[in-house]
């Protein structure tokens, strides 16, 4: 007998307990699963750790579930327990608190077995994705509600580049975790086009009881695949990159942008191409590969990315 069956089994008589009250007894069991008597017992044991189980005249019924399970398999179990753990522990996600508690009910009423194996594969499973620039939890469980709800939100934010406290008021259309950052996408109402903002740099929140009608034509993941990452309301700029055959193999492996089109070429070389809005957040992802790439265009791009190196290589001619 596997986990996985015998998990799947607990699910199965606990619905049935559920669903038929008082028709499922220790002996009907026995005879459906071809069980003996002591193992569903057992089973019984565990389920009591889920739901309070009556007994009437030997026939059973659920008459409370403090945790009701449902269909999922041990790996699925670990993927929810991983996926929990990266969004409460590694980025914030909002309602972190939530889905901490409600991981901790699920794992307090599993299986030991299954606990144990959970427990094991979590401290071998590293992710590798931390938060770098904090923001309020509170601020984002409320623009979490209120992108649900449709309410428009004034904030008191915060422009880096001149060190000033603004005003804005915004129709939240949704969140999105880049850079190790958290940042709302919407519609400003001061700039009357779709905004981003960092929610680290959001000082207040005040959300409204009114409502707004979310735009049927917005699509977040469509909308952020204009841009390299967050840029998406610059102007369109195809941009094209030769990797050098060292760097292709990985290059060729990797999918970076949605709308990227990667082409080996004789010399073992590849060419990159995608089209984004503006340069300037891509600039610094090729950078990053040094001389293993060269910008083939724009010019714009090209020359912006020539004057970097150069003033880079004046910094260290220098000593």
């Amino acid at each position: 007998m596997t986990l996985d069956e015998q998990f799947a089994r607990l699910i199965e008589m606990h619905k049935l307990i559920e669903d038929q009250p008082y028709k499922w007894d220790v002996t009907a069991f026995e005879l459906r699963f071809s069980l003996g008597h002591a193992t569903v017992e057992r089973d019984l044991r565990i389920l009591r750790k889920w739901a309070t189980i009556k007994r009437k005249k030997g026939y059973l019924a659920i008459e409370e579930s403090r945790f009701l399970p449902v269909s999922l398999t041990p790996r699925e179990m670990l993927a929810l327990s991983l996926a929990g753990q990266l969004g409460s522990e590694r980025i914030g996600m909002p309602y972190s608190d939530a889905l901490e508690s409600a991981l901790m009910k699920v794992n307090d009423h599993l299986p030991k077995q299954l606990a144990s194996s959970l427990k094991k594969m979590k401290e071998r499973v590293s992710i590798g994705i931390d938060v770098i620039r904090e923001c309020n939890s509170d601020f984002l469980d409320a623009i979490s509600r209120a992108i649900t709800n449709h309410n428009p939100v004034d904030i008191k934010y915060f422009v880096v580049t001149r060190n000033e406290l603004t005003s804005r008021r915004i129709n939240p259309y949704g969140l999105t975790f880049r850079f190790g950052a958290w940042y709302l996408i919407g519609w400003c109402h001061l700039r009357k086009e779709v905004r981003t903002f960092g929610v680290d740099r959001i000082r207040e929140i005040k959300i409204f009881n009114d409502h707004f009608a979310y735009p049927t034509d917005f699509n977040l993941n469509d909308y952020l695949s204009h841009g390299w990452s967050l840029q998406a309301d610059g102007e369109p700029e195809h941009i094209k990159l030769k990797f050098s055959k060292e760097i292709t193999p990985w290059i060729s492996g990797c999918r970076f942008h949605p709308n990227q089109k990667v082409t080996a070429q004789p010399d073992g070389s590849s060419i990159f191409e995608v089209t984004v809005a503006g340069i300037e957040e891509i600039k610094h992802w090729i950078l990053s590969y040094g001389r293993n790439v060269e910008v083939i265009g724009p010019e714009t791009l090209r020359k912006s990315i020539a004057d970097i190196c150069s003033e880079m290589a004046g910094i260290y001619e220098k000593h």
